[in-house]
């Protein structure tokens, strides 16, 4: 079945990434899928704030004039032949909803609610229950662009291109500071000694995944201490790479906590992941529901830096059906809202 995506973007990595997701979850469940991606602004940006609080309060009750008014807020390329509008990031669900009911099409959107109501939406996507509507759905995993099939085939595919069948790797995936969760200089220093420590007491080749927000310097010295030639860095390559293949080949799998999209991904290659964490964490608590959330599923074990170097997994560590099983489960909501 065909199926076109218009995906309202306002350019936030994070937003962005779940939105990619939840369109893969289609494409995977068998949607012959095609996306225009709509770049989105505030309409006057000085009066971005005025312009965020009067979409939100239009957004309760969207008539035909709380409608044109909303669309009056936001600068973006007109959309029509579009069978379902997508996006995620409070900012964005006024437009979403004022887009789909005057083009009368079926609408996702992925954030905490605001002032409209989740049974305007279609399929209204949120990491706790918010709502009793069928609208409100709430998968396991935090919706993401990798799952265990496609990590083991490209995983597969790279150890036999490099010829490194039965050497062990440890991948530490690196954020930095965001969602309340603050790194200091030493910190970083810590995760980097005390991950090599892990990678000397467990005879493995360490492997590095940073990210934008990861600091450069920190980049720097990891090029200046280890071999990067498998590693996926930001700040020299300039873009996000992929990464799928690592998280297949990896034993262990390290991931700073201040990113739920991180440890979704990583999560989802089937593998019980360990999530670190520094002593200055001020997330708001519908952040850290959602570790808690993936602490009580077994999906991750929790670590403090100065234990990087001694930690040791316990239970089971290959989730990997239970992985599989939340994304199919998720699939099949997904696909029930949209019929």
């Amino acid at each position: 079945m065909k199926i076109r995506i218009c995906h309202l973007s306002e350019g936030v990595a994070g937003h962005d990434g779940q939105v990619f997701g939840v369109i893969k979850t289609l494409r995977d469940a068998g949607y012959d899928v095609s996306t225009k991606t709509v770049s989105v602004r505030w309409k006057i940006h000085f009066l971005r704030s005025l312009l965020r609080l009067l979409s939100r309060k239009l957004s309760k009750y969207p008539n035909f004039i709380a409608r044109k008014l909303i669309l009056f807020c936001y600068k973006f390329a007109l959309v029509n032949e579009v069978d379902v509008i997508i996006s995620g990031g409070a900012n964005l669900a006024p437009l979403n909803l004022a887009i789909s009911k005057t083009l009368k099409v079926k609408n996702i959107h992925l954030s905490t609610p605001r002032d409209w109501k989740i049974s305007d939406f279609s399929a209204y996507i949120t990491s706790s229950k918010v709502s009793t509507s069928p609208s409100n759905l709430v998968p396991e995993i935090v919706p993401n662009q990798f799952d265990p099939k496609t990590c083991k085939e490209l995983g597969t595919k790279f150890i036999s291109e490099k010829g490194i069948e039965g050497i062990k790797f440890s991948l530490l995936v690196l954020g930095g500071d965001g969602i309340g969760y603050t790194y200091t200089n030493r910190e970083w220093i810590e995760i980097i000694d005390n991950f090599s420590s892990f990678c000397k007491s467990k005879e493995s080749n360490p492997l590095f995944i940073t990210s934008r927000r990861t600091p450069k310097e920190i980049e720097d010295s990891i090029k200046e201490r280890h071999d990067v030639s498998m590693s996926v860095l930001f700040h020299s390559e300039k873009t996000r790479g992929k990464f799928d293949h690592l998280l297949y080949i990896a034993d262990y799998i390290f991931v700073t906590e201040d990113s739920s999209t991180m440890i979704s991904e990583a999560v989802s290659s089937g593998k019980k992941i360990i999530s670190i964490f520094p002593k200055n964490i001020k997330a708001p608590d519908k952040y850290l529901q959602i570790i808690k959330k993936y602490e009580g599923l077994g999906f991750i074990e929790r670590c403090d830096i100065q234990n990087i170097s001694n930690f040791s997994i316990t239970g089971e560590t290959n989730i990997q059906e239970r992985v599989e099983n939340s994304i199919k489960n998720f699939q099949r909501l997904l696909v029930d809202r949209l019929r």
